[in-house]
């Protein structure tokens, strides 16, 4: 299946530092970025840079790096890799690798810590390149526990419940494999749509037995955790023939499942049996992230911007940069919502008020989401460069 990426911007090496500049104007109730916006507030700092793909492929016009770091539990540690199929242990301080190791493929996903006892006497961590394989390393060294091959490129991070991990491909399929051993349980997989698609895919929700994934094709849903059983379906993707895809993972707050489709915008659906609560009509809607308490829901949009919706689904505030080109996932990170945008790198927003802070282009953008502990953000940009920032 062909994949599509909307690539925007225009080929720029290097870093380019924090500033200020007036806060933006608003036009219409919708705050708007001015082309050349950098800060109002010194959010953060960069406190060190380290470039992991020291070659760009000849006619990589636009690269784009979609891997998203991880943390250790004690955030000493700090996990990533990118296209170069190299994956690496970074110490927080100050970026010197403790630990690398080489893949089969491009990493373009999230790996997931997973702490002893979960399965085994000692820690795994988990990570998806885009060769299918699913690997679990010794966090502290980098050992190859077990692998298992999939079918596709594993763009999701794992997710882990009771000694097994369930794994999405863009193929739109779902593996089980038992954790400790890496030995297949059960896939379950839907007919992948001809044409054109969205990069990304849905990761997986476990809840009460049961597991809760999005497909390419249009629909949610809802598997017995313990065989792969179909419980329900729920198409969200209504007359669309193209650009159908579920790609946002499930959040669950209450008994309430918000996700996304691409097509056809946020969705409140009861977590039972899929019925739909509200439906807010948001074009190419992408990634979403809801507060614990279900106060707000952030979802992305590669041509909208970000918008925050109520428990009810109604707007409360849309922030839409210039052009911003595709978005990552939003983070929530105290009183801020963090995302990159594929032209002009990490932008951070007042939750509240959906004012745009802090803008840090660290040259040609950046695509995937950022990681942060309670004092530091990690993102690598699309040129292939790892930075470390802390609170300014």
């Amino acid at each position: 299946m062909k994949r599509l990426c909307m690539l925007v911007g225009v080929l720029v090496l290097g870093c380019q530092g924090l500033g200020l500049s007036p806060r933006p104007p608003a036009v219409g109730g919708v705050t708007m970025a001015r082309d050349t916006f950098v800060a109002p507030q010194a959010v953060l700092r960069v406190r060190w840079s380290r470039p992991l793909v020291l070659k760009q492929a000849f006619f990589a016009y636009n690269p784009q790096e979609f891997a998203t770091p991880g943390l250790s539990p004690d955030g000493q540690t700090v996990y990533v890799g990118s296209s170069a199929k190299v994956f690496y242990a970074l110490r927080h301080r100050d970026g010197e690798v403790l630990w690398q190791r080489p893949l089969r493929g491009g990493l373009a996903s999230e790996p997931l810590y997973v702490p002893a006892g979960e399965a085994s006497s000692e820690p795994l961590l988990l990570i998806g390149d885009d060769d299918g394989a699913l690997t679990a390393l010794a966090p502290a060294t980098g050992e190859v526990r077990w692998t298992a091959q999939l079918s596709g490129p594993i763009r999701t991070q794992p997710t882990v419940a009771g000694g097994v991990v369930y794994t999405t491909t863009t193929a739109g399929r779902i593996y089980a494999h038992k954790l400790g051993t890496g030995k297949w349980i059960w896939q379950y997989e839907r007919e992948t749509p001809d044409g054109f698609a969205i990069r990304g895919g849905s990761g997986a929700l476990v809840h009460g037995g049961r597991v809760y994934v999005g497909f390419p094709d249009g629909y949610l849903g809802c598997l017995q955790a313990d065989n792969g059983e179909l419980q329900w379906t729920r198409q969200l993707s209504g007359n669309a023939t193209r650009f159908t895809d579920v790609d946002s993972t499930p959040v669950l707050v209450g008994d309430t499942l918000y996700v996304s489709c691409f097509a056809s915008g946020v969705y409140a659906l009861a977590v039972k049996d899929g019925s739909t609560r509200w439906r807010y009509d948001l074009d190419a809607a992408g990634q979403l992230a809801a507060e614990p308490s279900g106060e707000r829901i952030y979802a992305a949009s590669a041509t909208q911007g970000l918008v925050a919706l109520d428990a009810k689904g109604r707007l409360l505030w849309q922030q839409s940069p210039s052009k911003q080109g595709e978005l990552s996932a939003p983070l929530l990170w105290g009183r801020y919502v963090l995302l990159n945008a594929v032209s002009s790198g990490l932008l951070i927003i007042d939750s509240a008020s959906g004012e745009l802070v802090q803008a840090f282009n660290p040259g040609q953008g950046a695509s995937a989401r950022p990681t942060a502990s309670p004092s530091e953000v990690y993102m690598l940009s699309n040129v292939g460069v790892f930075f470390a920032l802390s609170r300014g």
